[in-house]
């Protein structure tokens, strides 16, 4: 059968394996790497204790403290019939200290605009995805204006301008650095399961079709319980951070791309 799907599972069980990033009909294999990629990350210092509070036990803060957000921008993707969806992606650099020692960037907290990515990401990759509304940024004169709400609450604000071209390679990146954590049910308070991963390279790497760089900043703003009822302790968390020494707006176009299915668990 030519849409026949691999047996890989999510719930709801009932109705067999399940479509999704990592799992395509077979007559739409052709489209697993397929999307285009708008990306603007710009890094802030901040307090290397308040950072360090935000990493699980096994990681510990690499070099500077410093965060970083992107604000990423997919479309046309293969696995979503060409629809697209919005990322907010927060890093800290981080090593991690187990039976192996890797350096990257500890992820504490992704938001996007679908719900199916959340889904797949969190249950297969140990993502730490939740849901907020981001809308594609106002671009007036080149300057990019974006931010991200939560059931029209504002808690996120990104801006930056003055872009020129950057012919520069991009540094190769180093793994994002993840906590899976699923509770058990009916033991509150205890995980089913809960252990540190990371990402590798997979699939074809993604074709840089433009890079640029300008100046810009970015900025969480508390929530009280009333307007984030189930997310106020991340915002507020991340609003308490100061920030200083914007680095710069990197804004890079790319198509393709990996499918997060190297993403392995740490030793």
């Amino acid at each position: 059968m030519s849409g026949a799907l691999a047996p890989l599972y999510r719930m709801p069980v009932s109705f067999g394996p399940a479509p999704g990033p990592r799992n395509l009909p077979a007559d739409k294999a052709h489209l697993r790497y397929r999307k285009q990629v708008a990306s603007l990350a710009i890094s802030a210092r901040s307090d290397a204790a308040m950072l360090g509070a935000l990493l699980p036990d096994g990681f510990a803060l690499r070099g500077e403290p410093r965060i970083e957000v992107s604000l990423m921008l997919l479309t046309d993707i293969g696995w979503l019939a060409g629809r697209g969806y919005n990322i907010v992606l927060v890093r800290v650099p981080a090593v991690w200290g187990g039976a192996e020692r890797v350096e990257g960037d500890f992820v504490p907290v992704v938001w996007e605009s679908m719900a199916d990515p959340i889904l797949t990401g969190r249950e297969e990759l140990g993502w730490c995805k939740i849901h907020a509304t981001i809308p594609d940024p106002e671009i007036i004169d080149g300057r990019w204006i974006g931010g991200a709400a939560w059931e029209g609450h504002c808690f996120f604000e990104i801006e930056a301008a003055g872009f020129r071209p950057d012919t520069a390679l991009p540094a190769p990146s180093l793994p994002m650095l993840f906590q899976k954590y699923m509770p058990r049910t009916g033991a509150w308070g205890k995980p089913d399961v809960t252990y540190a991963t990371a990402s590798t390279p997979d699939g074809p790497p993604p074709d840089i079709l433009a890079m640029e760089r300008g100046q810009g900043r970015f900025a969480f703003l508390p929530a009280r319980w009333e307007d984030m009822p189930t997310q106020y302790p991340i915002v507020n968390a991340l609003a308490a951070l100061p920030l200083s020494d914007f680095g710069p707006a990197i804004l890079m176009r790319s198509s393709g791309g990996g499918d997060g299915s190297a993403q392995r668990i740490l030793a």
